[in-house]
């Protein structure tokens, strides 16, 4: 008799760990993704003559990359060439003012004592050491952790850390008390904007992405963070998973998965990697009752450009004059920002060979609104407009030297992935959907979810552990041995 597979809705990094965890353990896997290539929003992207990371270009938090590869009987250094970033990146300010973050503590204590003066010189190595506390607490207690059952989040020990640590204190009231330079405050905070959320609006526990930053640093792996997706898909198929592409899903219910060919397939269990909201409003036809908040998007550009921009770094942050009047555009009054902060990289830095000889692969990402303010054509001219004035003035970009663009807007993050309102990091990490909060990885229908939008939250780090939270999950409902 043939084992019924278990069969997994979606290819991104979430899926295909989920896929090569369960298959490593025996069990029959059929991974089905409707697009051509496998990675969901960590897939390639080719522009011109360039290679590009089509979604996320940082990778941080090594230990959950590692444990994926020792689950599986690996090592994750036969299978992906890493190397630290070093400056992680460079930060640009609108008054001239530019500083290389750096997990290298004596190299920021100069910087910030340059930038600022011996009070937020001193106060840096006390910040490292709460961020690292606060890091060791809440990964084990509130990252891998099913929360199948309350007092897994209500008993003494979890409240004990959230009060010890000061968790649920806003994040950037919190790091205004600590550093008194603006621009260092900025500095400390913006990395909620990796999760889609406001600093303004964070609590305290988020904080953690700062320590990942300087305390771990960030990491590049030769050919791209899609190089990551690529090499979990093979110790998938080498460990039995028939991962399909080109095979869109229609419907899912437990024990089922229909797709746009008409074909139906029988499941021991379903799991969904597409979005949550999408799989519960779209495939499931049963939405959550829950009204969900959600992250914003990006307006994202992959540009060919003939020249070279020496003073940019692999990764590059550019600040604007006002940054709280920057987020609260984005995140309250679904308006375009005037004077936007954005992100730039060029991994040609760390990978020659990812542009031709004189040119550079420059990514750019300009946070913006959801689709909760409707996209448009004049919205994307204006962003790219400002962003070239921008480059133009700090470090010498000439827009007549793009020689060719491709580009993914909130409406693009919609269609092409699925992403409920455009989404770009998925449904909001806020509070109240965080944690035991967050729509979990099983719903009362029996159908299970791995990916960004379940817990315990999206990037890349938090997608793999996902997966190993599903695996336990399946387990303990005795789905799998």
């Amino acid at each position: 008799m043939v084992q019924e597979p278990i069969v997994i809705v979606g290819g991104g990094l979430g899926g295909l760990a989920l896929a090569a965890r369960l298959a490593h353990r025996g069990e029959r896997i059929i991974l089905l993704e409707k697009n051509a290539e496998l990675g969901g929003r960590n897939r390639p992207m080719r522009v011109g003559e360039c290679d590009f990371d089509g979604g996320p270009s940082l990778m941080m938090m090594l230990e959950p990359f590692q444990t994926l590869f020792k689950d599986l009987g690996e090592r994750l250094e036969d299978h992906l060439e890493i190397s630290l970033v070093d400056p992680s990146y460079r930060a640009f300010y609108r008054d001239g003012a530019r500083l290389d973050a750096t997990p290298n503590v004596a190299r920021m204590l100069r910087q910030i004592e340059e930038m600022s003066g011996p009070k937020d010189a001193a106060a840096y190595p006390q910040l490292l050491g709460e961020l690292a506390a606060l890091y060791h607490a809440s990964i084990p207690t509130f990252v891998r952790n099913t929360f199948t059952n309350p007092l897994s989040y209500l008993g003494p020990k979890p409240l004990g850390q959230v009060l010890r640590h000061r968790m649920l204190g806003n994040l950037a009231k919190r790091i205004e008390r600590t550093m008194d330079d603006p621009r260092l405050r900025m500095l400390f905070s913006f990395q909620t904007m990796y999760l889609g959320l406001s600093p303004f609006d964070a609590p305290w526990v988020y904080a953690t992405l700062t320590y990942m930053e300087y305390g771990d640093g960030i990491w590049y792996p030769q050919g791209g963070l899609p190089a990551i997706s690529e090499a979990v898909a093979n110790l998938a198929r080498s460990r039995g998973a028939q991962l399909r592409t080109g095979a869109e899903v229609t419907g899912i219910t437990s024990r089922s998965v229909t797709l746009a060919s008409g074909e139906t397939l029988a499941a021991k269990a379903v799991i969904s990697n597409a979005d949550l909201p999408f799989s519960q409003r779209t495939l499931s036809k049963k939405p959550n009752k829950r009204k969900l908040r959600y992250s914003c998007s990006a307006y994202v550009l992959y540009l060919d450009y003939a020249g070279e921009l020496p003073e940019l770094l692999h990764h590059n942050v550019f600040f604007g004059q006002d940054f709280r009047e920057n987020l609260d555009d984005i995140f309250h009054r679904n308006a375009l920002p005037k004077d936007p902060a954005f992100y730039a990289c060029i991994s040609k830095r760390s990978q020659n060979d990812r542009a031709p000889e004189g040119h550079e692969n420059l990514f750019l990402l300009i946070p913006c609104a959801n689709l909760d303010r409707p996209w448009t054509e004049e919205d994307a001219c204006t962003l790219r407009h400002t962003v070239y004035q921008r480059l133009a003035k700090e470090v010498g970009f000439d827009p007549d030297r793009v020689i060719a663009q491709g580009s993914m807007s909130p409406k693009d993050w919609q269609t092409q992935l699925n992403l409920e309102k455009g989404a770009a990091f998925g449904i909001s990490a806020d509070f109240l959907q965080s944690a035991f909060f967050r729509p979990g990885n099983r719903d009362r229908d029996g159908i299970y979810y791995v990916g960004a939008s379940t817990i315990p939250g999206n990037g890349l780090p938090m997608v793999l552990i996902s997966a190993e939270l599903a695996a336990r999950r399946l387990a303990q409902d005795g789905v799998i041995r």
